[in-house]
């Protein structure tokens, strides 16, 4: 669990997958409200995919008198195609009724960032600001309690678009986006080492942004260790092997730590790769099952292929069953998944 304090308001950092997640996310408000001095009854929830715990979590904090802002750019595009979109479109018609004009669900092809959904400051007086633990959860919930600099929205939508282009935003956003890259994986044998160290990388960057020198030198030095992560994905990239027609694999197993941008950079210079596959030891499928399988497809590709095509009918989102499938051109499996369903498949295209 991440938390910060953004002028002030208490901000949580989560996704709302589980019954637990959502749990955290209650016993956060009332600690919030406990201690809030303002009167304020107001929770946003920005950049947080609408799902079923989500639903239940607004529908809990709504009985107990709190006032629920749900702003977000994951909303879907024609017709449901499976049953994780159909799951996504039902949470959202729900949020939608519950909350009304406080509930605002865009695409990403329209709002690239979440941040460009709310204006500087405006929830200034929020008692609560739950936001997904990525780059574009923390600039979003910035920005609406009153932290900002110029071109923010821009590199918001760049820190939460194509892995190449995380890099290439502002002096500042580079700081963060490089920082990212050199988080330790998630190690089940150490589960709140990289969670810890987000959380730092976070705080110095929010500090760094409000102009705070020490905070920026301490970002400054990990920039060296972003340059031998990139150096270490070049490597990697010499691995790569068809496996499927225009599937690439990577074995990324046991490796140091390594820029996933600049490796699947690499890989798709092969005007035939379609698919790229990194075989991990780290990953929330990997702490389960030892090995994460994750698929990735390129860019020019991505309006043409569905990786969740590639599962098993009835398949669900769920870590513990060795999926994770959230949008259509990522997929995340176990090997047994991988081996039995997905593989087969891609061999048959």
């Amino acid at each position: 669990m991440i938390t910060l304090k953004l002028n002030t308001i208490p901000t949580l950092f989560i996704q709302a997958f589980t019954p637990p997640d959502a749990h955290t996310i209650i016993e956060f408000v009332r600690e919030a409200n406990a201690v809030c001095t303002n009167f304020s009854n107001t929770i946003l929830f920005i950049d947080t995919p609408a799902t079923t715990p989500l639903v239940e979590c607004v529908r809990k904090l709504k009985a107990e008198g709190y006032r629920v802002v749900f702003r977000d750019h994951h909303g879907l595009k024609g017709t449901p195609a499976n049953s994780r979109d159909k799951q996504k479109s039902l949470a959202i018609a729900k949020l939608e009724t519950m909350l009304g004009n406080d509930c605002h669900v865009t695409l990403r092809e329209l709002h690239p960032a979440c941040s460009t959904l709310v204006t500087i400051g405006e929830f200034k007086n929020a008692l609560a600001i739950i936001a997904d633990p990525d780059a574009d959860g923390l600039t979003a919930a910035m920005k609406a309690s009153g932290i900002y600099y110029d071109g923010l929205d821009d590199d918001a939508a760049r820190l939460d678009g194509e892995p190449a282009l995380q890099v290439t935003g502002t002096d500042i956003s580079q700081l963060l986006a490089k920082g990212i890259v050199t988080l330790p994986s998630y190690d089940p044998q150490k589960p709140k080492e990289r969670e810890q160290a987000q959380q730092q990388l976070f705080s110095r960057w929010v500090a760094a942004v409000q102009g705070d020198q020490n905070a920026s030198a301490l970002l400054q030095e990990g920039v060296a260790a972003y340059d031998s992560a990139v150096a270490i994905a070049r490597t990697l990239a010499e691995r790569a092997r068809e496996v499927a027609p225009g599937v690439t694999l990577v074995d990324v197993t046991d490796s140091a730590v390594f820029d996933p941008a600049t490796l699947l950079t690499n890989l798709e210079i092969n005007s035939q790769c379609k698919i790229t596959v990194l075989r991990k030891d780290k990953g929330p499928i990997a702490a389960i099952h030892d090995i994460q399988y994750s698929l990735s497809v390129c860019k020019s590709y991505q309006e043409k292929v569905d990786l969740r095509l590639l599962l098993p009918p009835g398949a669900k989102n769920d870590p513990e069953q060795g999926v994770i499938s959230n949008v259509s051109f990522l997929l995340h499996v176990n090997q047994r998944v991988w081996e039995e369903h997905v593989l087969p498949s891609l061999k048959q295209q």
